[in-house]
């Protein structure tokens, strides 16, 4: 991006354009994708698909459901959690649009060494064109931003996010609707 971004930048110079003019229309290019708009009920019911149907970790169950903060907390085993943020919260799973879904883990869960997995059954579970390699370069370039405090997004409808506290870190999966 730095190297086309770059080569607008000499055109733009030598046509008398301004950068900033030269960086929205490239922006106004891109492609990043989008994916479909979905209940807090479908989204869970997809990433427990993925759980089930590829190991024989814990899903998020409703008998493990909290309510906290207008978010939707599954917890999934000790330690972790599937959270659930809708653009608007009304309380109802079947109508309530998800924004983000996160992987919530305290540092010192005994189960933290497989969020990973976790984690590639709910990124494919917000859009299952992604393959597990690309769900692992998402989240070592989430990892990598954290500090900048920025996302990553591979142009499949999902931006993901990092956030390390003292205590725990979260993986954010945030949908991108048109």
């Amino acid at each position: 991006m730095k190297k086309i971004f770059i080569f607008i930048f000499i055109i733009g110079c030598l046509c008398g354009c301004t950068t900033s003019t030269l960086e929205k229309e490239y922006q106004d290019t891109q492609e990043w994708g989008y994916v479909e708009k979905e209940t807090v009920e479908v989204l869970v019911a997809k990433f427990n698909t993925q759980v089930v149907d590829n190991s024989s970790l814990n899903f998020a169950s409703k008998d493990y459901l909290t309510i906290y903060d207008d978010s939707y907390w599954y917890n999934l085993l000790t330690g972790i959690y599937l959270i659930v943020y809708p653009i608007k919260y009304s309380g109802n799973l079947e109508s309530d649009i998800v924004d983000y879904m996160v992987l919530y883990v305290e540092k010192d869960s005994e189960n933290a060494a497989i969020v990973n997995e976790y984690m590639n059954y709910l990124v494919m579970a917000n859009n299952p064109d992604i393959t597990i390699t690309e769900v692992e370069d998402l989240m070592v370039g989430a990892r990598n931003t954290a500090l900048a405090g920025t996302t990553v997004n591979n142009g499949k409808g999902i931006d993901v996010g990092y956030i390390d506290n003292e205590d725990n870190y979260q993986y954010q999966v945030i949908r991108l609707y048109k």
